[in-house]
This record gives C-alpha cells, sequence and structure tokens, in this order.
C-alpha cells in the first residue's frame, strides 16, 4: 500500500521513513506552537475579564480569535495594540492613576511589528528572538495591570 504525503519533499528517492523523520518534528512543533497560542490567549482574556465591562473596549471572548490562522494577523493589532492596553487604560484614566503610562501600547506595536518582520527569510532568527522577550514583556506588563486593578478593588471599602 503506497502512501502519499502533501508535503514538499526535495528527493523523490525518500523513504517512508525518511518522510515520516520530517513530518513528525513538524505536526509536534505545530502542536507545540498551539499549545503555547491557546494558553497566551487564556491568560489575556481572563486578565482582559478583570477590566470591569464599562471599561473594556473589546469583549474578553474575542482574544481567542488571535487562534484564526491569517486572520490573527489582523488581530494581534486589535489585541496586542489597541484593544487591551485601551481597556486598561481606560480603566486607570477612570480611577485616576497616572502611574500606569500607556498600559503595554508601545509594547504591543513592537509585537506586531516583529511578527510581520518574522516573515522575511533569514531576519526572522533575530526577529523571533526579540518577538519572544517583548511578548513576555508585555505579558507581564498586563498582568501587573490587572494585579493593580484586584488590589485596588479590594482596597475599597463598600458603602452600606
Amino acid at each position: 500500500m503506497k502512501v502519499y504525503y502533501v508535503i514538499f519533499i526535495d528527493d523523490p528517492r525518500m523513504t517512508e521513513e525518511e518522510i515520516l523523520l520530517k513530518v513528525i518534528p513538524a505536526l509536534i512543533g505545530l502542536v507545540i506552537g498551539i499549545v503555547v497560542n491557546v494558553v497566551i490567549c487564556f491568560f489575556i482574556s481572563s486578565w482582559l475579564n478583570e477590566v470591569p465591562g464599562q471599561y473594556r473596549v473589546m469583549a474578553p471572548g474575542q482574544v481567542w480569535l488571535l487562534i484564526i490562522p491569517l486572520f490573527n494577523l489582523y488581530w494581534m493589532f486589535r489585541v496586542y495594540m489597541l484593544d487591551v492596553p485601551q481597556s486598561f487604560k481606560n480603566y486607570f484614566d477612570a480611577t485616576g492613576e497616572t502611574s500606569v503610562g500607556d498600559c503595554g501600547k508601545s509594547l504591543g506595536q513592537w509585537i506586531c511589528i516583529l511578527t510581520l518582520v518574522g516573515c522575511i527569510p533569514c531576519v526572522n532568527y533575530c526577529s523571533g528572538i526579540a518577538l519572544l522577550v517583548m511578548l513576555i514583556l508585555w505579558l507581564v506588563k498586563i498582568n501587573e495591570l490587572k494585579q493593580k486593578i484586584i488590589k485596588t478593588r479590594n482596597q475599597q471599602v463598600p458603602v452600606a
């Protein structure tokens, strides 16, 4: 029984074992990438859920649209650069907190730029490392903002 693979193979004389040695690592990498993306979306969605509804620009469930291939190239601008940082900014502006800066908007802008630069061959090696660093910094920033919201909420005395 002959098995056909829809994948570019350099040498047509390759055995099935050699093909599998190329396909399996690619599939493992794909699965790991999807799992990491799902975890990131879960964190962002849960952190955005801490922002009171009247200040949110994006619903927490909309973050999950980052999972959709190709569409995520547009949606990342909305999540990392525009809507999530703006939601936190709206909340802190309303409470009079000025020490939060741009709430991660500039970091989000660099995440988007480096993601697009990552599509360029050879340049993607450098941009990939920088993207990872910027993504970690952005996630830490948003988590700190979420912690500030929780701390502020817990410090408020309920009115009887």
